[in-house]
């Protein structure tokens, strides 16, 4: 594929243009990068295919006289009222029309982001359970993306739709075939920036070797240079927790015992903020370590589909979904600013950066 080699840019746990020396500190004191989540190219078709299980959800209701709503039994979302009548290949040309507006909004910052990450969920079908549609998805992915900026860095990180809930050897070599390393640590003047592959953190069934070599890795890269930082910030799918470090575990997070430990290591090593997706929702939370250190914890919103929350249901759970929305007007991207003051941010729609052109 044209302009397949720009995927490939993480190798060797670098990213080629983007190590230690390629950026002078003296030139990035202040700059600009968009952290994106969620592409997830073919998710709103799907959860059209299963629209029929929330039939199955009314059914519980009425056996049970009330008593079960069938949220847990099947937690699925409603696809919200504007999708009512659209078919399955309308939905998707919505979600490429979404990630379409994101390199559009990208391409006409000014200046222009240093980098854009996105963090992981780039398509939807997994890998190892439908291999054809995944790999569809992927090259419409690569297709869009492929149109940001030359001058401007594409970070793509891998999640558990990317890899499988489960990855194995198979699933992470296929990524790597396709995106490069799947974590990986680069550089924008003396920042440091350290790429996770959160998915082995949430289940590492098939890949216990592959996990001990990354948390090996990622003690080595807190430890490398640490002196001579100004700031260092973490990108991964999975956020470490949504609102609160001592919440319960739950499908979107990551479990309590693992959350804590990488947290405590993470401050340790001065990282200031980790951003991730996979809530498909915006959240903040920060923790504050033993010796009083902080790390804020940003969960970014979808570029595609956004989810409602129900308060009724776990709000860490998939029970806590009430429905589902692809739109500009709660669709969007982060964008960070870094200076010697520090790092800042804001979600912004594409509807309200498409207004502000």
């Amino acid at each position: 594929m044209e302009n397949d080699q720009r995927f490939l840019a993480a190798d060797g746990r670098k990213y080629s243009g983007l190590e230690r020396g390629d950026l002078s500190p003296k030139d990035f004191q202040d700059y600009t990068f968009v952290q994106l989540a969620d592409t997830q190219l073919g998710m709103m078709t799907q959860m059209k295919e299963v629209q029929h299980l929330l039939y199955l959800r009314t059914l519980i209701k009425i056996f049970t006289l009330g008593f079960k709503d069938g949220k847990k039994e099947i937690p699925i979302p409603e696809l919200s009222a504007i999708h009512r009548g659209q078919t399955g290949e309308d939905l998707f040309e919505i979600e490429v029309e979404l990630s379409r507006q994101a390199v559009h909004c990208i391409n006409k910052m000014s200046p222009k982001p240093v980098f854009a990450v996105i963090c992981g969920d780039l398509v939807h079908a997994f890998p190892d359970k439908d291999p054809k549609k995944n790999a569809m998805e992927v090259e419409a992915f690569k297709n869009i993306y492929a149109k940001i900026d030359p001058s401007i860095r594409l970070v793509c990180l891998c999640g558990n739709h990317d890899v499988s809930e489960k990855p194995s050897a198979k699933e992470l070599g296929l990524w790597k075939e396709r995106f490069g390393d799947d974590y990986f640590s680069f550089w924008v003047g003396s920042d440091k920036y350290i790429v996770l592959n959160s998915q082995m953190y949430k289940n590492d069934t098939n890949c216990k070797q592959e996990a001990e070599h990354q948390n090996e890795w990622l003690d080595k890269e807190l430890q490398q240079g640490q002196e001579n930082r100004r700031f260092t910030a973490v990108f991964s799918h999975i956020p470490p927790f949504i609102n609160d470090p001592e919440e319960s575990s739950g499908y979107f997070p990551l479990s309590k015992e693992v959350r804590l430990d990488i947290l405590a290591r993470l401050a340790e090593g001065d990282v200031s903020h980790w951003f991730c997706g996979h809530y498909h929702r915006n959240a903040e939370g920060t923790f504050k370590s033993s010796n009083g250190k902080q790390i804020e914890v940003i969960t970014s919103g979808a570029v595609g589909g956004n989810i409602e929350t129900d308060p009724a249901g776990d709000v860490l759970g998939l029970s806590g979904m009430k429905s589902i929305k692809a739109d500009a007007s709660v669709s969007g991207l982060r964008i960070v600013s870094v200076s010697k003051k520090g790092i800042t941010h804001e979600f912004k729609t594409f509807e309200s950066l498409m207004t502000e052109e």
